[in-house]
Formats: structure tokens, sequence, C-alpha cells
């Protein structure tokens, strides 16, 4: 698992409501995506779902918390690729 990656999305993944279109997640997303555009090599599709679901998976549930943890962090990092 790479570091660099990890300390990236620390400022959204960190968030118990990652998940959330709440101005205040999409706020700290676009940092986290601003973080991963600065990092060499890029992370892959694979390499960030990875990052992401080990950050994500033992935060507390919340209401509206996904089911599929796993699946949501795949979503997330689809989407976060195609904005690198």
């Amino acid at each position: 698992m790479r570091e660099d990656i990890q300390q990236a999305i620390e400022c959204w993944a960190s968030r118990p409501t990652w998940f959330t279109s709440h101005p205040s997640d999409t706020r700290e997303l676009n940092q986290a995506i601003s973080n991963l555009r600065r990092l060499t090599p890029r992370p892959t599709r694979d390499e960030l779902k990875a990052a992401i679901f080990q950050r994500v998976e033992d935060l507390p549930a919340m209401l509206g918390t996904p089911r599929d943890i796993e699946k949501t962090a795949y979503e997330f990092a689809a989407k976060i690729a195609n904005k690198l």
C-alpha cells in the first residue's frame, strides 16, 4: 500500500461522512484529488480503491452509510481516477 496515497486522501477519507455530497465532504474530496494530482507516479484505480477501502472500512457507521463499503470505495476510486 502506497503511504503517499493514504496521506493524500486522509483529509477526505478520515471523515465518517466521506460518501456524502455535503458541501464540506465535497470540498475535502476536491482537496484529496488535488493532493493526488501531485503524486508521481499517479495512483491507479486499483491503488485508489485499496487505499480508500482500507481507510474507511473501520469508520463509525452513520445514518446513510453505504451497506457495501467496498463497492462504494471502488465507485469513488473510479470517479477520482477519471479526474486525475
